[in-house]
């Protein structure tokens, strides 16, 4: 309905309307979210639940560690892949006024929250025994507060800049103390025989991949309209995160994989010829890794004749035995974490 001057003005029964819809969309969305804090509280509690203690992975043999890694990252990868479709929606957005209204979306830092921590337990569980236990809590913790401060500063600083300042400014004193325990750890896991400079162990060269793509994390954060606002682009300020998140992520969920693959492949080699080293050497012609006995023994006999006694063909078979039985504790030893006491 309009009035005498064109302006229209809703009727009492629109705005009830409005209200209604409203009322209904807010509490669709605070359902939702209601039910997915809910179902990722009680997946989280499987999975803690269900998987080997991260205790006992830490001592375990470096196969055992290694998978684990490899499934804390296709847990970094399914997070990432949920929050980055999560920020198509516009239930995560907050404007920031002060920043010329800049939206920002929530489920970018949450992702992160979710995620970094998980890395830097990955780095930990790789290290192993070598580490201190406290170190499983104690470097996710620093990756997860760091992320909090960024946050808090985000939102809160907007209306408060020494707020944002401080946030800051905390939150960079933290990242140094966290890549201080990450220097820390290489000189721990090689017995002091490597630092950041020196050293060619893999552990050493996934620590340095990890500050070294965090690092640029703080200042793009700096620059952005969530920091001192001194680039205003949304569409670069957008390809950056995307950038910087997809480098640190990618670099070292498939470098730890490659670790992960070659490190078995050289167990499966080590592996595959152990039986013949045990039951009957490497000569004949004989398939690495095979438990029968070779070409020369089963058919030419130990001193070239045309076939083998009865006593030869019942000790081969003995050997045969033995060599299957010791692949077979090799592999449950390991599987374990107690291949070092094979």
């Amino acid at each position: 309905m309009a009035n005498e001057n064109g302006t229209y003005i809703l009727t009492e029964e629109e705005k009830d309307t409005l209200v209604e819809r409203e009322a209904f969309d807010q509490g669709t969305k605070v359902a939702q979210i209601f039910s997915g804090i809910f179902f990722f509280g009680v997946a989280a509690w499987l999975t803690v639940s269900n998987g080997t203690k991260l205790a006992f992975v830490q001592r375990a043999a470096l196969e055992k560690r290694l998978t684990v890694c490899c499934f804390l990252n296709t847990y970094v990868a399914f997070f990432s892949t949920f929050f980055n479709f999560f920020q198509l929606t516009a239930v995560d957005d907050a404007v920031l006024p002060e920043a010329g209204n800049f939206t920002l979306d929530l489920a970018r830092p949450f992702e992160w929250i979710m995620t970094c921590p998980l890395m830097q337990l990955s780095l930990v569980l790789m290290g192993g025994a070598k580490l201190p236990e406290y170190r499983r809590y104690l470097m996710p913790g620093f990756s997860a507060t760091i992320l909090l401060l960024g946050t808090f500063g985000a939102l809160f600083g907007d209306h408060f800049f020494a707020i944002k300042v401080v946030a800051f400014i905390v939150g960079c004193l933290l990242f140094a103390a966290m890549v201080y325990f990450n220097r820390l750890q290489i000189i721990e896991y090689s017995n002091g025989e490597e630092g950041l400079i020196s050293g060619d162990s893999e552990f050493r060269k996934a620590t340095l991949m990890l500050i070294a793509t965090w690092s640029p994390f703080p200042m793009w954060y700096i620059i952005s309209p969530e920091g001192l606002g001194l680039l205003d682009n949304v569409l670069i300020i957008q390809l950056g995160w995307a950038f910087l998140n997809i480098v640190a992520k990618f670099s070292f969920i498939f470098y730890i994989q490659r670790v992960k693959d070659m490190y078995c492949n050289r167990l499966k080699t080590k592996r595959e010829l152990q039986p013949g080293k045990v039951g009957f050497g490497s000569g004949g012609g004989q398939r690495p890794g095979s438990c029968s006995p070779p070409g020369d023994m089963e058919y030419g006999g130990a001193m070239g004749a045309g076939y083998m006694t009865a006593q030869e063909l019942e000790l081969a078979e003995a050997e045969k035995k033995k060599a299957q039985l010791s692949a077979v504790v090799v592999e449950t030893m390991t599987f374990l974490g107690m291949a070092q006491h094979t």
